[in-house]
């Protein structure tokens, strides 16, 4: 998957978030803005391209990057980097955004066709679901797409009344 469908599926994970963190009254500035760095963070586990390329490490695409203990490393990592601004709440802020993001970009490719190991070193059961290629654009920006409508609803679920509305009028219904 490529980085616009995977900023979709981050957006669509984080959803529901938003919706039960507007839903405790949490102030949606700080939410607003760990999404932001979750999306921006979903593409992290691909560094392993960037330094095979920029670098010359040798280091296998979806491998150690592409699992689920590099994501709560990336979590603790930017916890302490946005904790140093925020405190207790920049260090959530920072776990969920570099947790998520991996998260997210792990069920991104686990949809693709290229196997790899998300539970390294506790398995090494290998997952591809193989529904579709990663470099499939309609898929990637489709979910780009469906991504960014989740969390526009789920931001303020008005503007989907005004959607449906304003589709409704365009159709004559």
């Amino acid at each position: 998957m490529y980085k616009e469908g995977h900023a979709g599926v981050s957006f669509l994970l984080f959803s529901p978030l938003m919706l039960f963190f507007k839903s405790i009254g949490a102030d949606m500035t700080y939410v607003f803005v760990t999404c932001v760095l979750m999306v921006a963070l979903s593409s992290l586990p691909d560094i392993d391209m960037e330094l095979r390329k920029e670098y010359g490490i040798e280091i296998n695409h979806r491998g150690k990057t592409h699992t689920f203990l590099a994501g709560i490393l990336f979590g603790i990592a930017f916890s302490a980097l946005i904790g140093v601004a925020y405190g207790i709440l920049g260090n959530l802020m920072g776990f969920i955004a570099g947790f998520g993001g991996t998260a997210s970009h792990l069920l991104g490719d686990a949809f693709t066709y290229e196997p790899f190991e998300p539970f390294y070193p506790f398995s090494k059961k290998k997952i591809a679901l193989r529904k579709f290629k990663s470099s499939n654009r309609l898929v990637n920006n489709t979910m780009l797409g469906l991504g960014i409508f989740s969390f526009i609803i789920s931001y303020e679920p008005s503007i989907f009344w005004l959607i449906l509305n304003s589709i409704k009028s365009i159709l004559g219904f």
